[in-house]
């Protein structure tokens, strides 16, 4: 991003031309659609040594190269905290949010989001031996939990469950705590199921479900507000891919 000084002197037309540049999106400066993500959730966005898209690989990167190939576009992709998402779209730095993002009405106040394509819920993953935690309320009994910034087992835990901000670690990546179960040093993490259930595989975690407490939630595609135009072509991509099975095919073949 350009960083521009504040010159007393600035002529009215500089500062006119400021003001427009700073006005466009990313996609509107080259030939390159701009994915902003987290790139620490498997299987929607990770980073291996052969990627889809240079080092990055899963269910949305591929989604994403798919909206951007029907531009006419390449496929950049920005990593960044999952919490910074809705500001990047907002100041233009990114042209689109695709990170495993539920889509809920506070958000809904800052960007315009895509239609539904993936249904997710949340999970809690705990030690293969814990036999303390079997549902969404045994978390209160004094247990540590971790959860993902800004993440909807954030609000879960924060809000719903109302647990003690002393039990609460929160990282930028699902991995880091997930690591914190398996060393002992948390007694839980809560998490989005697909990816909660993908790094308990990995990690010899055991996951606890409970549909009492944990909605289901719907995955979408965020842009800036007012950005009709990369939404409808999103949303036409989108509808093309659930057509003709290419969404449950990614999701097979990533979990």
């Amino acid at each position: 991003m350009i960083k521009f000084k504040k010159i007393a002197a600035l002529a009215l037309t500089a500062v006119i031309g400021v003001t427009a540049l700073a006005g466009c999106g990313a996609g509107k400066m080259g030939d390159k659609l701009v994915m902003g993500t987290n790139a620490a959730f498997p299987p929607f966005e990770f980073t291996t040594s052969n990627g889809i898209v240079g080092e990055f690989d899963g269910i949305d990167v591929a989604i994403a190269k798919k909206i951007a190939e029907s531009m006419g576009k390449t496929l950049q992709i920005e990593d960044m905290e999952f919490d910074g998402l809705i500001a990047s779209l907002n100041t233009g730095k990114i042209d689109m949010a695709v990170a495993g993002m539920t889509a809920n009405p506070e958000r809904a106040k800052n960007v315009d989001f895509s239609d539904t394509y993936f249904v997710a819920s949340q999970v809690i993953l705990v030690s293969a031996d814990n036999a303390d935690i079997t549902k969404a309320e045994d978390l209160k009994n004094d247990k540590t939990v971790g959860v993902v910034l800004g993440y909807t087992g954030d609000s879960i835990i924060t809000d719903t469950l109302q647990i003690a901000e002393d039990k609460i670690t929160r990282a930028n990546r699902g991995i880091d705590v997930v690591q914190d179960v398996k060393n002992g040093k948390l007694d839980a993490v809560v998490i989005d199921s697909a990816t909660g259930k993908a790094l308990a595989e990995k990690n010899g975690l055991k996951v606890v479900e409970d549909s009492e407490v944990f909605d289901t939630e719907e995955y979408a595609i965020a842009v800036n507000k007012g950005n009709t135009e990369l939404l409808e072509k999103i949303n036409a991509i989108l509808k093309e891919m659930k057509a003709n099975g290419e969404i449950d095919a990614l999701a097979e073949k990533y979990n």
